[in-house]
């Protein structure tokens, strides 16, 4: 696999009048022991995804008596997982989680996915029901979509650099003038986003190999 993109994180050191160790100590946003559920968003997990996630809990000097579950909802796990939180916290179920997410797309092989990891069904009876044109376009992957979208509203290539091109200037500015300041959490040494790439322009995105549709993409 691909290793992982984006810049390496550094763990966050205590200051020296802090013991990390002490729940109470303002390294933390809050008492771990506070913490009554978590819910990690994930979709391309292993199958020891949920003792990952658990051991990273522990590490992090959460009680084991704080429950963990993983939630899969495609595209957008980390969100549902913030959404299973919140429905607790709502109902009353716990008054303090944490709703996460966590993805290495760059680790996955997505163009061929379902070559190497085919779903385990019944093939005869999904290729035989009464949807099964729907059932068996779930085996498109989101990239072939994407270049199928792209064919149908008949959306130029140049033009979808330029876009994005242009997404990256307003995403520059916008980190500059200190925009998602308020929206990130430092982490070590890590509090701002590296996805944001000010130099970029149309002339350099055109230059991207396609990776789907590799005549025509």
């Amino acid at each position: 696999p691909a290793p992982p993109r984006g810049a390496p994180l550094k763990a966050p050191q205590p200051r020296h009048d802090q013991d990390a160790t002490d729940p109470a100590s303002s390294a933390y946003l809050i008492p771990p022991s506070d913490v009554q559920d978590i819910c990690v968003g994930n979709v391309l997990s292993p199958p020891t995804s949920a003792v990952s996630f658990r051991m990273a809990a522990l590490s992090a000097d959460i009680p084991h008596t704080t429950s963990l579950s993983t939630t899969n909802r495609q595209c957008s796990s980390g969100l549902q997982a913030i959404a299973n939180i919140a429905h607790a916290i709502q109902s009353g179920s716990i008054s303090i989680g944490i709703g996460a997410g966590v993805e290495s797309m760059s680790s996955d092989p997505m163009h061929e996915l379902y070559d190497k990891f085919p779903p385990q069904v019944d093939w005869e009876v999904v290729q035989n029901c009464r949807h099964s044109r729907d059932a068996m376009g779930c085996l498109i992957p989101m990239g072939v979509t994407s270049e199928n979208v792209s064919k149908k509203y008949r959306l130029d290539r140049s033009a979808l650099d330029r876009f994005a091109a242009e997404s990256h200037r307003k995403a520059a500015r916008a980190q500059s003038l200190g925009k998602f300041r308020a929206e990130i959490t430092p982490v070590g040494d890590v509090s701002r986003d590296d996805g944001i790439r000010p130099d970029t322009t149309a002339e350099t995105l055109s230059k991207l190999k396609p990776v789907f549709d590799k005549a025509e993409g």
